[in-house]
């Protein structure tokens, strides 16, 4: 055998002290690497990150009847900006023109603080600064254009974000039916269709930058943003206008808590406006709280006709039959039902009078001697007929929120022998102002109760996705002739002698009943709620309508007639003044002296809407709409029966008027 010399031998400890030595150097980098550089390399690799990251889709619109856009989504910018990515060269030549540019938009800083604060991060090396947040586009558009920034999307530096913000152009309107929809919340509208508002999210690759943020890797998307489809509400935002104007004005005047006014399409349900309105910590009047929908109180007097209904239907009582409401007191069980003529010294009541004068002046004594005998010893019959009409049932509305009905049986435990004689004049039930308003239109209707519909239709881009059509509730809630008997009350209200007397109109028919209900009567405090729920025109029901003005001052008004019924009448007049009669409300026109009609034309064209000219003399019509600026073609001889633009129309961007007489 061969020894091995002892060069080889050292040679192959040389080598193994090499691999050693070796070994030992990669577990120190390892060691150093890991523990004390780490941190920092973790955070290099983390500077050049990528991810995906959704990008919002835009909100789809939300518009009135009329096309007036209710709610849309307006795109703002954060903007931020790198410092870094313009040459030594190109940064000199224009960071001060760049420092006025941004004092001129982005106003938080001077052209000299902007200068300063770009320089400095410039030197440090920082590669993302914040500029502002919130831009509008227009304002992005100009900032492009800026020195250095305009160098383009690499060496120019700017970086921005495009969000999402939800916007009402008509600010207050039916704000609180409109609703809104967040992470914690939905409300009105935007809640019960954000399925079909939201759209369909997209992506897109984005690098960070430092400290949390990110940019665009490229301009397009991974995954393209599919816009929300568009609503189309049931508001008309005329009729709107006036509601909501007139309820405040009331409010105001009367000092009230709060309010509502809703205004219903009798054949469809629609609702044409909506109108909620409470006291801030301020003073002001704002959409707070959506009243209409969702307070459920006691109705008060605008209950007796759903009492009457039924005691009419069952055939125990006529509107002519008499009853005797004595001096305006009726006890029962030891507890007093009182007129409201009672206890101003003077003798209350009204004595011995028909039903429909009971009903036309409101009485209390009148309306629960006409129900409470035929039903104290079987009152589950008359709080049956309440069941069978559906006052018990929630409306089923697609926006959330709605209040509970209250209607009592003799089930419950708080049950008494005054329980239904209360009942009758609207105490100890509870229907919201939506609700009630359903009952009245049903009668309007011919007895056909419909569900209020606040949505008509569902579109993306002129395609109908969705259409909501009238969804009848109960097709006939008391017989035809039951219906002709109430209608024929309600009309009588406005009658001369009725409660509601002072909201007649010389050019349209009101029906309807007044409510004025106390409060906290069992608290012997002294709050009222006035009420006023009807229809018009009385003898072809197009529209339906309640006003509810909660907790006025009691020592400048709190009836139904004086408080809330002025709200009803101008929603009427604003109605009748804008729609084309011939075509929706039966004319009064062959009745109508010529000096009340110019009057209504002038006071159509002072709220520029255009008038009915129908009738007039062509030297007549002329001086009408001459006094308001518009030029005139006349054609024919006679009597002017046809006119453009057509009547309601507005007039505000329109100059000349066009009639044909004959």
């Amino acid at each position: 055998m061969t020894k091995a010399s002892p060069n080889s031998d050292n040679r192959i400890v040389h080598l193994l002290i090499a691999i050693l030595v070796v070994g030992v150097l990669i577990l120190y980098h390892l060691f150093k690497t890991t523990i004390f550089e780490g941190s920092d390399l973790r955070a290099q690799a983390d500077e050049h990150a990528i991810k995906k990251v959704v990008i919002e889709a835009e909100r789809g619109n939300i518009f009135s009847a009329d096309k007036k856009l209710l709610a849309t989504s307006m795109p703002i910018y954060d903007l931020a900006f790198d410092p870094t990515a313009a040459s030594d060269e190109a940064f000199k030549e224009g960071i001060d023109e760049l420092a006025v540019g941004l004092s001129v938009y982005l106003t938080a800083r001077t052209a000299k603080e902007w200068k300063n604060y770009i320089t400095e991060n410039r030197q440090k090396g920082d590669r993302y600064i914040n500029l502002q947040r919130k831009v509008t586009f227009l304002e992005l558009q100009a900032i492009k254009e800026l020195s250095i920034i305009n160098l383009g999307k690499y060496r120019g530096g700017l970086i921005y974000e495009r969000r999402n913000y939800r916007k009402m152009p008509l600010n207050q309107i039916a704000q609180r039916t409109i609703g809104y929809n967040n992470q914690t919340n939905q409300a009105g509208i935007e809640g019960a269709y954000s399925s079909y508002l939201e759209g369909e999210n997209g992506e897109q690759w984005k690098q960070k930058i430092t400290k949390g943020q990110w940019k665009p890797i490229e301009s397009g998307y991974t995954k393209e943003p599919k816009n929300g489809f568009d609503i189309t509400t049931t508001i008309d935002t005329r009729i709107q206008d006036v509601a909501h104007e007139s309820l405040l004005k009331t409010l105001n005047k009367y000092e009230a808590n709060h309010g509502c006014v809703i205004v219903m399409e009798v054949a469809t349900g629609n609702i044409k406006a909506i109108a909620n309105l409470g006291k801030t910590k301020s003073g002001e009047y704002k959409e707070i709280r959506n009243y209409a929908v969702w307070e459920s109180t006691e109705p008060g007097s605008t209950f007796k006709l759903a009492s009457l209904m039924v005691a009419m239907e069952d055939g125990y009582v006529d509107t002519a039959d008499i009853v005797d409401t004595e001096n305006g007191i009726f006890t029962i069980y030891g507890k007093k039902v009182k007129d409201s003529n009672v206890g101003y010294g003077k003798p209350g009541g009204y004595g011995e009078i028909s039903i429909a004068e009971a009903f036309r002046k409101s009485s209390n004594t009148g309306i629960v001697k006409a129900v409470y005998p035929h039903y104290k010893d079987n009152p589950e019959d008359f709080v049956d007929q309440l069941y069978k009409m559906g006052l018990h049932k929630k409306l089923g509305l697609e926006i959330q929120g709605e209040g509970s009905p209250i209607i009592p049986t003799p089930e419950d435990k708080n049950w008494s022998g005054i329980t239904l004689p209360w009942m009758a004049f609207g105490y100890g039930v509870s229907l919201t102002p939506l609700q009630t308003l359903t009952f009245y239109n049903a009668v309007a209707n011919d007895g056909k109760m419909v569900k209020p519909i606040f949505v008509s239709q569902v579109t993306d881009h002129g395609r109908v996705v969705k259409q909501n059509d009238p969804y009848v509730l109960n097709s006939s809630i008391c017989s035809q002739e039951t219906i002709d008997k109430l209608k024929a009350l309600m009309e009588g209200v406005v009658k001369k002698g009725g409660t509601a007397s002072n909201l007649r109109l010389e050019d349209i028919k009101l029906a309807g009943k007044t409510g004025t209900c106390q409060l906290n009567y069992g608290s012997g405090g002294r709050e009222y709620q006035a009420s006023f729920a009807g229809y018009f025109p009385a003898d072809d029901p197009k529209y339906s309508c309640i006003v509810v003005v909660s907790k006025p001052n009691i020592y400048k008004g709190y009836y139904g007639n004086t408080v809330a019924g002025p709200v009803f009448k101008a929603v009427a007049e604003e109605i009748y003044l804008m729609t084309p009669k011939e075509d929706v409300i039966k004319p009064y026109e062959m009745q109508i002296p010529t000096t009340q009609k110019i009057e209504n034309a002038e006071r159509a064209l002072g709220k520029n809407y255009m008038p009915s000219l129908k009738g007039l003399t062509a030297p007549e019509a002329i001086q009408v709409l001459e006094n308001h600026g518009f030029n005139v073609n006349v054609s024919g001889n006679g009597r002017v029966y046809q006119q453009s633009p057509n009547i309601g129309d507005a007039v505000t961007n329109i100059n000349r008027v066009t009639l044909a007489l004959k």
